[in-house]
């Protein structure tokens, strides 16, 4: 795979883990680094990350029910050949046996990667969120993830 694809695949299993109820492989893509969403501290490590996936509501089918859909990826390689940056748009649709299908999230992520060890790593990921929906059917607590959520 090229840099690039390498990349590429580590953002859509960003994607996949949330969206299959896989938070442990999710907070993994982080063990070296940190997810930040603007306006709180920065989640550090597996550890920290985890702890923000325990506001995210599992049902029955150990899935949060949703599917992250990202979009507008601009991923630009320094020359340096070790570390890249990224850009994306994000939409969060969900959809439960209570809930209609919607858009409960609109975001734009800037992220930073490192290629350690034969293969490319998250080093940062700035969660941007100007449009935010009805996230009631998706965080346990809303408003300690997304301030008005």
């Amino acid at each position: 795979m090229t840099a690039k694809e390498s990349i590429m695949h580590l953002i859509n299993q960003y994607a996949f883990t949330i969206d299959t109820g896989d938070l442990e492989g999710f907070a993994s893509l982080f063990e070296h680094g940190q997810l930040i969403v603007e306006g709180f501290p920065a989640m550090i490590g597996k550890p920290g990350v985890l702890q923000l996936m325990s506001t995210v509501r599992l049902y029955e089918d150990s899935t949060p029910k949703t599917r992250h859909v990202i979009t507008n990826i601009d991923i630009n390689l320094n020359e340096d050949g070790l570390t890249a940056k990224c850009q994306s748009y994000l939409s969060v649709l969900q959809q439960t046996s209570e809930f209609p299908l919607q858009v409960i999230f609109s975001g734009h992520y800037f992220d930073d990667f490192e290629y350690v060890d034969s293969s490319w790593r998250f080093v940062k990921r700035l969660i941007r969120y100007p449009l935010v929906g009805d996230m009631s059917a998706h965080l346990n607590e809303p408003s300690a993830v997304v301030p008005g959520g």
